[in-house]
C-alpha cells in the first residue's frame, strides 16, 4: 500500500518534462524494437503509393487531377536529394516527425484529459498503436496525416487555453495545409468554421480575436477554390481531387443503380465487368486513371517489387478516354435514383454497425456534454470539436469513400483517442462536481 502511495504520488507530482520524457524513452525503445528486430527494412505501400509519384508545380499551374500536391512535393524532395535513398529517407522522415508528434499529443491530453494516468496511458497507446505506427513505413500520406491531425488538436486548446490572434488565424490557415496533403480535411475547414461561429455568438468580447481565424479560414477557402481552379484550366475539372468520380462509378456499379444512367455503353461496360470487382468498370471507363499510373510508375522506386494490385493497375487494358462530362452525366443520373438511395442507406447502417462501439461512445460523450451544459453552463469546446471532425469523417467515408474504412478514418485517430480518455476521466470523476467542471 505505502509503494503504491509513494508511486502515485510520484505520478501526481511529477513535472510534465519527466513524464513526458519517459513516454518518449519508453516509445523510442518499442518502436526501436517493433521495427528493428519484429520488422525488420519493413516497407509498405500499394497502387495508390504510385500516384503520389506526381509531376507538380502549383506555382506553374502543374497539378494533378487525382492527388493533392503536398506529399507529391515530400516525395519530390526527398528524390531530389538522392534518388537512390528516397524509400529510406522517406521512412526516416516519417518515423521522426511521427515521434515527435508524441510532444504536442501529450499537452492536448494534459489539456483535454486532466487526469495524469489517462494521459500517460492515452500518450503510451498513440506512440505504440501498431494501427498508427506501422503508417510511419508505407508510402503514403497517412503518417502525415496523423501528426498533422495531432498539430491541430494543439493548436485547437491553445487557442481554448488563451486566445490569441496568432493561434486564431493559425487554427484557420492550418486546414488548408492538411486539405493539400489529403482532400478528406475539407471537412475541417467547415468544423472550424462552425467553432468559430459558436464562439463568436457566445464570446462577443472576442470578437476581434475571432476575425482573425476567419480571416484564416478566408485564405483557406481562397487556396482551395484558387487549386480547383488550377485544375480547371490544367486538367479541364474544376475539383480539388477526382478520386470521387472513380469511387462513385464503383458505388453505382455495386448497386445496380448504373441501370438506370442512361447511357447504353456504359451500362453494358458495367454489365460484363462488375462481376470482376467494384474497381473494373470504374478504370474502364475512366481510363485515364491508369494510364497516368503507367507514367508515374516510371518515378516509383524499381528495387521495390510491384503488389498485386499494382500489377492489376499497371496491366489494365488502355481502352477509349471517355470524356468527363460525360461520364459525371453517367454517374449523376444513376445516382440520383431510389436504387442508388437505398443502397446509401443500407451502406451507413452496415458502417454505423460495424463500428457500433465508436457510435456508442459518441452518444454517451454528447450526452455528458449536453448535460454539462445544461447543469453547469459549461460548453466542452475541444470534446465538441473532435467529436463533429469524426462524424463528418464518417459521412465523408458513407458518401464518398469505398471498403477502406479504417485507412479513412487514420485522420480522425488522434481525436478518436482524446474522445475516449476523456469520457474515462470524466467517469471516473463523475460524482465530484468541481472535478467534473474543470475536466468539461
Amino acid at each position: 500500500m505505502t509503494r503504491d502511495n509513494r508511486l502515485h504520488e510520484k505520478i501526481s507530482q511529477g513535472s510534465d518534462y519527466i513524464l513526458l520524457g519517459g513516454i518518449l524513452l519508453f516509445c523510442l525503445f518499442y518502436r526501436l524494437f517493433y521495427f528493428g528486430f519484429l520488422h525488420p527494412n519493413m516497407i509498405l505501400y500499394n497502387s495508390d503509393s504510385i500516384s503520389y509519384f506526381v509531376p507538380v508545380d502549383i506555382f506553374r499551374g502543374v497539378v494533378d487531377l487525382y492527388r493533392t500536391p503536398l506529399y507529391p512535393y515530400i516525395l519530390n524532395f526527398f528524390e531530389y536529394i538522392s534518388k537512390d535513398n528516397l524509400v529510406p529517407n522517406l521512412i526516416i522522415f516519417q518515423q521522426i516527425i511521427s515521434f515527435l508528434s508524441l510532444i504536442p499529443f501529450y499537452f492536448v491530453s494534459k489539456s483535454i484529459v486532466k487526469n495524469k494516468y489517462l494521459i500517460i496511458i492515452a500518450t503510451l497507446f498513440y506512440g505504440c498503436w501498431h494501427s498508427i505506427i506501422i503508417w510511419n513505413v508505407n508510402i503514403n500520406p497517412e503518417s502525415l496525416c496523423l501528426a498533422g491531425s495531432t498539430l491541430m488538436l494543439f493548436m485547437l486548446v491553445k487557442y481554448l487555453e488563451k486566445p490569441k490572434k496568432l493561434t486564431a488565424i493559425s487554427i484557420g490557415i492550418f486546414p488548408l495545409i492538411l486539405t493539400m496533403l489529403k482532400p478528406t480535411y475539407l471537412i475541417l475547414i467547415c468544423v472550424v468554421l462552425l467553432f468559430f461561429i459558436f464562439r463568436f455568438i457566445i464570446f462577443r468580447e472576442d470578437k476581434k480575436i475571432l476575425y482573425w481565424g476567419l480571416l484564416g479560414l478566408i485564405i483557406s477557402v481562397a487556396g482551395v477554390l484558387g487549386y480547383c481552379e488550377m485544375n480547371d484550366r490544367h486538367n479541364g475539372q474544376f475539383v480539388l481531387s477526382n478520386v470521387f468520380l472513380n469511387n462513385a462509378l464503383a458505388h453505382i456499379s455495386t448497386s445496380g443503380a448504373y441501370r438506370e444512367g442512361g447511357d447504353e455503353e456504359f451500362i453494358a461496360i458495367i454489365d460484363s465487368t462488375r462481376h470482376l470487382g467494384y474497381h473494373t468498370a470504374a478504370f474502364i471507363i475512366n481510363n485515364e486513371t491508369l494510364d497516368n499510373a503507367s507514367d508515374y510508375y516510371k518515378r516509383f522506386p524499381q528495387y521495390l517489387p510491384p503488389t498485386d494490385d499494382m500489377l492489376f493497375c499497371l496491366n489494365f487494358p488502355h481502352t477509349v478516354h471517355y470524356s468527363h462530362a460525360r461520364i459525371s452525366q453517367f454517374v449523376k443520373k444513376s445516382q440520383c435514383t431510389m436504387v442508388y438511395f437505398r443502397y446509401m442507406i443500407d451502406r451507413a447502417i452496415d458502417i454505423i454497425l460495424a463500428y457500433g462501439n465508436l457510435f456508442i461512445l459518441f452518444m454517451l460523450q454528447s450526452i455528458i456534454i449536453i448535460y454539462a451544459f445544461v447543469k453547469y453552463k459549461k460548453i466542452a469546446w475541444a470534446q465538441s470539436f473532435s467529436i463533429l471532425f469524426v462524424l463528418g469523417q464518417f459521412v465523408s467515408i458513407i458518401i464518398a469513400g469505398l471498403n477502406d474504412i479504417d485507412r479513412c478514418l487514420i485522420p480522425v485517430y488522434p481525436f478518436i483517442i482524446q474522445i475516449a480518455a476523456s469520457f474515462l476521466a470524466i467517469l471516473i470523476s463523475f460524482l465530484n462536481r468541481k472535478k467534473l467542471i474543470e475536466l468539461i
